[in-house]
């Protein structure tokens, strides 16, 4: 069996009557080409299927219209909502992306912003958290390179205004306010706080704006309370036990993110608590699988999709001037508290309750409390 060749541009001008230099005005949309030749050129290129040589294209100076993405975790359901509002702005402006997970691994981000660099992308959109995790510089010399060859570089979640990078960043601080607002109002005061990882922006983040919020309502937390925790469902599980090992536990926990409310679910349910009967839970985020977990999740609801819209759209209409020596610029979304069943009225417990024969029906009492508390 014969295998076909690729066509060339060549075979593009051969087919047309014109030359190899019309083609190549046309392919890369030069002007002094008329538009009855642009459309010979075209036909006879969707004929021949031809496609251009990216790569070759990239080695001669031009932008590939990929833009490189790096995220944490994609096993983490924040990430692929993410992902999706980024990939369908790329998709409507003829951009594809280079997808990389780094798992938190300092190494790994470097070998992506270098791949990234290598293939002449045409922008970057990556986590703050990987300058907050550079030690050695690298990760900002990486982005001072990508500035003087005019890339735009966008993070998401944190201001970078020492770097020449645009930042789109969620304001969490009136939802975060609405959240401890609503648990109080719910006769919650005994309230715990599963925290993220340590070290990470978003913890200090995260944590500072829960505390100030209750304390602007009259009613700090207690910090002994503020148990470490994580992103994943095993951190919620971890910080459940905890409380529930105290002798006397929280009637309410604030879990770090959605996944950890979960495992937080999970484990007060193994141990005999209902959830919102027995100990309310609250989440961050709003994944997907909030809405349809049981209990559904209450949680303070990040924009994702809109995060990701707003960072490739921010690729492709780059603040003006040079970008060595601007600042950086932020682009603001707000968080909403978006209320469910996982949250319900306090009703105070003088002590950790245990796992009895009776609590093997519990499914079907749960059912009735959400469907009292749902909202």
């Amino acid at each position: 069996m014969s295998r076909r060749s690729i066509s060339t541009m060549a075979d593009v001008a051969r087919a047309c009557g014109v030359s190899i230099q019309t083609v190549s005005a046309v392919v890369n949309d030069r002007p002094g080409i008329s538009d009855e030749t642009r459309l010979r050129v075209r036909a006879a290129m969707s004929e021949l299927d031809y496609q251009p040589n990216q790569q070759a294209r990239t080695l001669r100076g031009y932008k590939n219209p990929m833009v490189g993405v790096i995220i944490p975790s994609i096993t983490n359901p924040y990430f692929p909502e993410l992902v999706r509002g980024i990939e369908d702005v790329a998709r409507r402006s003829g951009h594809g992306l280079f997808l990389c997970n780094d798992d938190y691994d300092d190494a790994k981000a470097r070998e992506y912003f270098s791949f990234i660099r290598a293939n002449n992308a045409s922008g970057l959109i990556a986590s703050p958290g990987l300058v907050a995790r550079s030690v050695d510089g690298e990760i900002e010399r990486q982005i001072h390179a990508f500035a003087r060859r005019n890339v735009p570089v966008v993070f998401f979640g944190e201001q970078r205004p020492e770097l020449p990078v645009t930042s789109i960043v969620v304001d969490a601080r009136e939802a975060t306010l609405d959240a401890a607002r609503h648990l109080l109002e719910l006769g919650h005061r005994r309230i715990g706080m599963i925290a993220p990882p340590v070290g990470l922006h978003v913890a200090r983040e995260r944590v500072r704006d829960v505390t100030e919020a209750f304390a602007a309502l009259g009613h700090p937390l207690d910090s002994e309370l503020i148990v470490a925790g994580g992103f994943d469902i095993e951190a919620g599980r971890s910080g459940a036990a905890v409380f529930m090992a105290l002798p006397q536990m929280p009637t309410a926990i604030l879990a770090s993110n959605d996944l950890a409310a979960m495992g937080a679910i999970a484990a007060l349910q193994e141990g005999g608590l209902l959830v919102p009967r027995d100990v309310s839970v609250l989440g961050f985020d709003d994944i997907p699988f909030a809405k349809v977990f049981q209990p559904s999740i209450t949680t303070v609801a990040q924009p994702i999709y809109e995060l990701g819209e707003a960072a490739m759209t921010a690729i492709l209409d780059p603040a003006v001037g040079d970008p060595t020596d601007m600042p950086g610029r932020s682009i603001w979304l707000k968080a909403e508290l978006v209320v469910r069943q996982s949250t319900g009225p306090c009703r105070e417990r003088p002590a950790t309750k245990r796992k009895t024969a009776r609590s093997q029906n519990a499914p079907r009492e749960e059912r009735h409390d959400h469907e009292d508390h749902e909202t």
